[in-house]
């Protein structure tokens, strides 16, 4: 198998080694916040699990998709006006994501939460305000992406 070929069949299960691999990046970077302030242990572990679980389903949902034969490839992603119900499952997992995350940040104090446990990011938010604008731009990104790719026609390698 070449690598073409395990990228393109296995890309899902190279996504969910990532994400495990960037929980473990996010615990060790909390590590010295929780030294420092110990009461903050329970949220650092609620914002990495919460990582870890939401960020794996669109990843398992094409994971699926490629198991059961309903997608060859990747690519085929890239093409979610075809119809096939397995893209189109892995779109709605992300669009349901984007809807949790905007009232998860919002409206259950996700933000702010964010920001009282610095250290998970690059770069600390200062404010909710910061973080919400942030996600904003990530799903406007997001939202323009799958608009583009309903509207373009993107080439599928034969077989």
């Amino acid at each position: 198998m070449d690598f073409f070929t395990i990228m393109t069949r296995w890309f899902w299960a190279i996504c969910i080694v990532c994400c495990f691999a960037n929980a473990a990046v996010l615990r060790f970077r909390a590590q010295k916040r929780i030294h420092e302030n110990p009461e903050l242990e329970d949220g650092y572990r609620i914002i990495i699990k919460g990582f870890l679980i939401w960020m794996n389903i669109p990843w398992i949902v094409m994971g699926i998709g490629h198991l059961v034969g309903g997608v060859p490839t990747v690519l085929h992603f890239f093409r979610p006006s075809d119809g096939n119900p397995y893209v189109l499952g892995f779109w709605a997992s992300i669009v349901v994501m984007w809807v949790l995350g905007t009232y998860w940040l919002f409206y259950r104090q996700g933000a702010e939460m964010l920001v009282r446990h610095p250290g998970l990011f690059r770069s600390d938010f200062k404010s909710a305000i910061t973080v919400k604008f942030h996600w904003i731009l990530c799903v406007a990104g997001g939202v323009v992406a799958l608009i583009a790719m309903f509207i373009m026609d993107i080439p599928l390698p034969n077989g």
